[in-house]
């Protein structure tokens, strides 16, 4: 994953120098930059933390926000708010340190990383919310995995995974560059799309719910054994260049 000419000549005597001062003259130019080396060679140490994610309900949607982070969200039956934590990671003891902020207005959680782009690590965040709840991701790098979510669910990636398993019949939105998507239903969302142009896609439907199913490939024969209606008012649409796809 990175570009003379001569000098004049002059008598000896007028450039003698003895051997001890010319020595000293190299150690003086010498030392410095070794010191410099050494300065620049020092390792960097990785520093971690954890913040806890507590939020009393009721929570309808949770939207995480990040540049650099893996996130798992887990639909809990028993949950009326959003409970977890966030593991945090940065370089070097006083380097920049990211925060995780957590806000909450009219039902929705958001949870986003706090510091300047590029300037601190990622904060990687496992939470489980209502089953109801609907989800949305948005991230740069990283892996993403919902689960057991019966509300709509909205995912992108640029260079990550993105799962999804026990998924209800919310709409489902999936988008990777150069990822792999992966998701299994245990309900019939009317909407299900996927894109992605470097990664395998691989869904599994409730296995009787018949779909208006269209794939759009550019470089593999997919592989299609869903329940097909053309005539169905439930839709799945699968986009990809660079990637197998399996649907069933």
């Amino acid at each position: 994953m990175s570009y003379d000419v001569p000098p004049p000549h002059r008598p000896i005597s007028a450039v003698r120098i003895s051997t001890v001062a010319l020595l000293g003259a190299v150690m003086a130019v010498s030392v410095p930059v070794v010191a410099t080396a050494i300065v620049v060679s020092t390792p960097v140490s990785d520093e971690h933390a954890t913040v806890p994610i507590a939020v009393t309900g009721p929570i309808t949607r949770i939207v995480v926000t990040d540049s650099l982070s893996d996130v798992t969200i887990t639909g809990d039956p028993s949950a009326t708010g959003a409970s977890g934590q966030a593991q945090l990671q940065w370089k070097g003891e006083h380097g920049p340190r990211p925060a995780l902020g957590q806000h909450v207005a009219d039902g929705v959680l958001t949870l986003s990383k706090e510091c300047p782009p590029d300037a601190c690590g990622p904060v990687d965040v496992a939470v489980r919310v209502p089953t109801g709840v609907s989800v949305q991701v948005n991230i740069s790098d990283g892996r993403v995995r919902v689960m057991d979510v019966t509300g709509g669910v909205d995912l992108s990636s640029t260079d990550g995974d993105l799962e999804g398993y026990g998924l209800g019949s919310g709409p489902v939105s999936i988008r990777s560059t150069n990822g792999a998507v992966r998701a299994a239903f245990a309900g019939a969302p009317a909407r299900i799309v996927v894109q992605t142009t470097n990664g395998d896609v691989d869904l599994s439907t409730d296995g009787h719910t018949p779909y208006d199913t269209r794939i759009n490939t550019a470089n593999s024969e997919p592989d299609v054994r869903d329940v097909q209606d053309s005539r169905s008012s439930n839709v799945l649409v699968v986009s990809t260049t660079n990637g197998k796809v399996t649907v069933k």
